[in-house]
């Protein structure tokens, strides 16, 4: 069996609710329905940032043409500090059916980007405190119990 891949993505504003932004790459000018959403087409990429030296995948990117849907789309992500859920499912090349969910991943909308060839939204982990510029929740006591109060180490 041949297989393709599909990312589909929603926006969520910071309440946790879904902007109503909800778009897939793979099945051109059709919607498609996956947990219970509907997903319009929009071609765009979603690059994994896996190749950081160490590894710790704390940004990515999302790119789409740039047209008035997607750079208006886009500037209120980044005005509106949404967050960026994507789900990569397989599809099944010869059936066209949607398979199963590979990832679902979390991304902090950090800022956008664009010119004549594409517009792109800059992702960050929402647990990254210095490439998010954040936080929008900050370590404490109160979360975690007592904090160091300085760089030294101690083994005894």
């Amino acid at each position: 069996m041949a297989v393709a891949l599909c990312n589909f993505i929603r926006m969520k504003i910071p309440g946790g609710s879904y902007a109503g932004y909800a778009y897939q790459n793979f099945f051109i000018n059709q919607s498609r329905s996956v947990g219970g959403a509907s997903y319009s087409f929009l071609p765009f990429v979603v690059a994994n940032g896996g190749g950081k030296k160490g590894g710790d995948r704390s940004s990515s990117s999302l790119a789409a043409s740039p047209n008035a849907i997607s750079i208006n789309v886009f500037a209120e992500a980044v005005e509106g500090n949404f967050l960026l859920e994507v789900k990569t499912h397989e599809v099944d090349a010869q059936t066209l059916g949607i398979g199963p969910m590979i990832t679902n991943e979390i991304w902090s909308i950090s800022r956008m980007e664009f010119d004549n060839e594409k517009v792109v939204l800059q992702l960050v982990s929402p647990l990254d405190a210095v490439d998010g510029q954040v936080p929008r929740r900050y370590l404490s006591s109160k979360l975690v119990g007592a904090l160091p109060s300085s760089g030294r180490l101690s083994f005894g």
